[in-house]
C-alpha cells in the first residue's frame, strides 16, 4: 500500500455541511486523517482512534449508525470503494462516499447524491448515501 501526503484539509464550510446531511450518530469516519470529524475515526496510516482498512473494519455489525469515508482519490481505489460500501454497510444501516466516482448495486442502495461544482473542468467531488437493503435489515433486526 501507497502512503498518500496529506494535500489539504477540509475547509470548515464542509465540516459544517457534513454535519447537516450525516444525521445517523454515532458516525465512524474511516480513511479520516488528521480530521476529527465523527464520533469516532480510523484510519490505516495516520493517527486515529483506531487502526484500520477501510474494507476491513475491526467493529461487530450495527456497531455504529453510520460510516463515512474521504479516502484518497486515486483512481486505483474504485475497487476499495466498492468493498467498503459493503463493509461499512455490515457495521451500519447507512454508508456515505466522498469521492470523485459512485457504487451501484444491489446490495447498497444510494438513496441521496450531493455534487459540489467548481469553475472551470475538475474531477466531480461526490458524496452519496447508501443504506442497507430492506431485507438485510429485516435480518439484522
Amino acid at each position: 500500500m501507497t502512503r498518500y501526503v496529506e494535500a489539504f484539509s477540509w475547509p470548515d464550510h464542509i465540516r459544517l455541511f457534513l454535519d447537516v446531511i450525516v444525521t445517523e450518530r454515532p458516525v465512524l469516519h474511516v480513511c479520516s486523517g488528521a480530521s476529527d470529524w465523527g464520533d469516532t475515526t480510523a484510519d490505516l496510516y495516520e493517527p486515529a482512534d483506531v487502526r484500520a482498512d477501510w474494507t476491513d473494519l475491526p467493529f461487530e455489525p450495527d456497531s455504529f449508525a453510520s460510516v463515512f469515508a474521504d479516502p484518497p482519490w486515486n483512481s486505483g481505489y474504485k475497487e476499495d470503494a466498492a468493498r467498503f460500501v459493503k463493509e461499512a454497510l455490515r457495521i451500519a444501516p447507512v454508508a456515505y462516499l466522498m469521492a470523485p466516482w459512485i457504487y451501484g448495486g444491489r446490495a447498497a442502495p444510494m438513496t441521496r447524491l450531493w455534487y459540489r461544482q467548481l469553475p472551470g473542468i475538475h474531477q466531480p467531488i461526490l458524496i452519496s448515501r447508501y443504506v442497507r437493503p430492506a431485507e438485510q435489515m429485516e435480518v439484522a433486526a
